[in-house]
């Protein structure tokens, strides 16, 4: 969210009453892309995306290219949200395959599926990137717009069949922001391996720099507390994409096998927000095609679950 984008979205309004049930409008956009090369590489750079597969994107990337795309539906009546301070719960990415970077590109986006939230309302974005008429990789991500509920809407809405179109996340499920608590329990394999991520100071702004990601919440300290937060937090999407650097170089080197054509898919729910400065954890647990892995963090001798993903290899 940057420039011209950034101060749209700083300043739509919506006119959505807290009595009524919001409604997703039906648009959707359409737009051909050729990969700006040196954006790529200074992407990757940010991402640690240097795996002897680096002449394809990286999987988070198409996010980064769908990002105006996204805003530009999100700035336009009539929807029913406002862009600054959205919270990304969730993220789905389905590869048939990686593109080259040199690749041109159809890229659509669209709404998907809109549910309640004890926290206010989640809504879906598909992104599709399309090479040569055929589907490469889609991305479906889960956007949480803090409000707060009346009875009237919330008994409307729980009785109205409002799931969110794919079939691996329900709002419910996902995480209780503001406090930022996981609201289910899940039963993760031991880890049987452990990588040090650091999460410095100031990495929110450096990756909104390449990402387009102008999210206050990302930014400094002030920004974020304006949004509801004590204190600025790491976009979700970078530590996804540094998770998925360090997992997939390590699978490359213990399979021996290349993964650039290879169907993927990476599920995700972001838990607790990275507080920053933080250094993190990353623990990785590999069956046969299927990687589970988690970001902690130790706060006063209590761990702290920042991500889960579940990645499955066809």
């Amino acid at each position: 969210m940057m420039n011209m984008g950034l101060l749209k979205a700083a300043l739509y309004n919506p006119q959505c009453h807290k009595r009524v049930i919001p409604v997703l409008p039906l648009s959707s956009l359409r737009k051909e892309i050729q990969i700006d090369a040196i954006h790529c590489e200074r992407y990757n750079k940010a991402v640690s995306w240097r795996l002897g597969i680096a002449s394809v994107i990286h999987p988070n990337y198409l996010q980064v290219l769908t990002l105006p795309m996204q805003l530009e539906m999100m700035v336009n009546k009539p929807f029913p949200f406002k862009p600054m301070g959205l919270v990304h719960l969730a993220n789905f990415i389905r590869v048939n395959y990686l593109p080259e970077q040199s690749s041109k590109l159809i890229l659509k986006t669209s709404f998907n599926g809109l549910a309640w939230h004890k926290k206010g309302w989640v809504f879906a974005v598909l992104s599709e990137g399309f090479v040569d008429g055929e589907l490469a990789i889609s991305g479906t991500s889960y956007y949480l717009s803090r409000q707060q509920h009346n009875q009237v809407n919330e008994s409307e809405a729980l009785a109205t069949d409002m799931s969110i179109c794919e079939p691996h996340f329900k709002a419910d499920n996902v995480l209780e922001t503001a406090s930022i608590m996981p609201i289910v329990d899940a039963v993760i394999s031991p880890f049987d391996e452990t990588i040090e991520i650091n999460f410095p100071l100031g990495i929110g702004r450096k990756y909104a720099q390449v990402s387009g990601d102008f999210n206050p919440i990302h930014l400094s300290r002030w920004t974020a507390k304006a949004m509801g937060f004590k204190q600025a937090i790491a976009h979700g999407m970078y530590s996804k994409a540094i998770c998925l650097s360090a997992v997939l170089k390590q699978e490359m080197q213990n399979s021996k096998r290349a993964l650039a054509q290879t169907p993927m898919q990476f599920s995700t729910q972001f838990i607790q927000p990275i507080y920053l400065p933080t250094r993190c954890e990353l623990k990785v647990n590999s069956e046969i095609d299927q990687i589970d892995f988690s970001l902690t963090s130790k706060s006063r001798s209590k761990e702290r679950e920042h991500l889960r993903t579940n990645m499955i290899i066809a």
